[in-house]
Formats: C-alpha cells, structure tokens, sequence
C-alpha cells in the first residue's frame, strides 16, 4: 500500500511538473533585445510615435540616467514621455549614432524580465565624433504577450573618465 501511494504521488508529481507552462528563452531573449534595440534605435532617430510603442504607459514606469555632470528621473508614463517630447525629435536624426549593445544579462520570471547591458554609441557635436559609453538596465512586463519597458536606468561611464 505504501508503495502504490509513493508511487502515486511521484507520477502525480511529476505529471503536474510536466504542465507547467514552457518558456521559448532564447525567442524571449531574441524578443527582449528586440524591444531594448528599437526603442533606442527609435530614440536616436528621433521617432517619437515609434518610441513610445516600446513603454508601458503607466503611472509605476520609472526613467532615470546619470552622467558626470547631472542627472534626470523620471516616474510615471506621463512625466518620461512629455520629458521625451523634448529629445525624441526629428532633428535628433544623424546627431547620434546606435553602435550597439554587448555584455548582456537577461533573467525572466514569468512575465516580468530583468535585463542588464553595455551601450555603446557616437554623439556628433559640433563636427567631433564624441564616443559614449553606457551602462544601461532596463525592467520589462508582458503586456498582451507583448514585452513592455517599465524601468529605464543608464549611467553614462564615459563622462566619468
């Protein structure tokens, strides 16, 4: 008797274990770094209306960056996007360039994701091409399967040097 019922409950175990929804990682990462990538490819192409598809406009969204000289923070959807309306421009275009992201860390829990990277892009000023260099996090939600940036957070390490 005490056999069956261990033998009962392993498979019961085991078979609940094995109904656990799935997750794709690597399609989940491919789609995180997906959302991170356009959403600063949208910034420094100073396309607001294709920038803000990248948030989740809500009032917990949180932005805050860090460089030498100051700082910005952000919260909630309406703060960050008026904030944005002054640097997510058209004539942004061509004054800075996206040289990519490296040194990725991705962590998902569910429908929640935490991600940590290096950016690196070139800011041209005054006919000099100034290099930056930025540590970056970001937070992300799913929203109808679609995952949403909640937390933005960069410190700009090349102004420190």
């Amino acid at each position: 008797m005490k056999k069956s019922l261990l033998t009962s409950f392993i498979l019961i175990f085991f078979t609940c274990l094995s109904c656990k929804e799935k997750i794709d990682l690597v399609k989940e990462e491919a789609n995180i770094k997906a959302v991170i990538e356009g959403e600063i490819n949208a910034s420094f192409n100073g396309d607001y209306g294709t920038w803000t598809g990248f948030f989740a406009q809500e009032p917990h969204m949180v932005w805050m960056q860090a460089w030498k000289d100051g700082y910005v923070s952000y919260k909630g959807w309406q703060e960050v996007s008026a904030a944005a309306m002054t640097w997510v421009k058209p004539e942004r275009k061509g004054t800075i360039i996206f040289n990519g992201n490296s040194d990725y860390t991705i962590k998902i829990y569910g429908n929640a994701a935490y991600v940590s990277f290096k950016c690196k892009s070139t800011r041209i000023s005054q006919g000099q091409n100034i290099e930056i260099e930025a540590m970056e996090a970001r937070l992300l939600e799913k929203h109808d399967s679609n995952w949403k940036i909640v937390y933005l957070s960069s410190i700009y390490t090349s102004t420190y040097k």
